[in-house]
């Protein structure tokens, strides 16, 4: 079978959804899909729809003859978190993140980096990013992004998960070693990654106090992004591993 668009929308009656206004405008006016072409259409929490595509005016399409299936959410929470990188770094990372199946990306502010890292603008274009990487990995939930003015606020937002680590090229412990050692991982894990400088002194002592272990990745010093991604691979296996 050849690729199958899919768009985000709602389900506006039985059998039939409505595309996003910005969805249709790129289904019709981008990807010129013809009328009664076979797309899916989702709603970013579990329900995915796949049906005929019907082209109701220059920017306003349906899906018609619509066929539901609806994925439970996994109860294992993968959650990221971490320091703004410079503008474009954070950009290229939001496609794997989501794609290797992080649930929540929490991206916080350093005192060392300018404010503009988390602009209105910045994340606008970040959260169009993660949707359109949902869309093409065929995943049911979307991915949910958060951002916090500093690392206090940010660790606030994961204290409903139990296992926590912080990437530190020092630590003592490896993530292989700690994956089986560890007695908790059966809720989720949440993984705490500085920006292209690490995290501060004082960032560290912070997060030890809120339960974040340190643990290693390997022997090599990774640079931030290198880390989050191969961050998400291990954190996209568990809880099967």
């Amino acid at each position: 079978m050849g690729h199958i668009y899919r768009f985000f929308g709602q389900k506006i009656s039985e059998a039939v959804w409505s595309l996003d206004e910005d969805e249709a405008r790129h289904a019709i006016k981008v990807l010129r899909l013809a009328d009664q072409t076979h797309v899916e259409v989702m709603d970013g929490q579990g329900r995915v729809a796949s049906g005929r595509l019907v082209l109701e005016s220059k920017s306003r399409a349906t899906v018609h003859g619509a066929i539901e299936t609806y994925t439970e959410k996994d109860s294992f929470n993968r959650c990221v978190i971490l320091g703004a990188l410079k503008p474009g770094d954070l950009d290229d990372l939001i496609a794997p993140l989501t794609e290797l199946g992080i649930d929540k990306l929490i991206v916080f502010h350093q005192s060392d980096t300018a404010q503009f890292r988390l602009s209105d603008s910045a994340v606008e274009r970040w959260r169009r990013l993660v949707r359109s990487a949902v869309k093409q990995s065929k995943r049911s939930w979307e991915l949910e992004l958060e951002c916090a003015g500093d690392l206090a606020s940010a660790l606030k937002l994961t204290q409903n998960i139990p296992s926590r680590w912080m990437l530190s090229p020092d630590a003592d412990y490896d993530v292989l070693t700690e994956i089986a050692s560890a007695k908790s991982l059966s809720v989720g894990l949440a993984v705490l990654i500085g920006g292209e400088k690490g995290l501060s002194k004082a960032e560290e002592t912070l997060a030890l106090g809120q339960g974040y272990k340190p643990v290693k990745l390997g022997p090599w010093v990774l640079r931030a992004r290198t880390a989050a991604q191969a961050a998400a691979v291990f954190l996209g296996m568990l809880p099967r591993l």
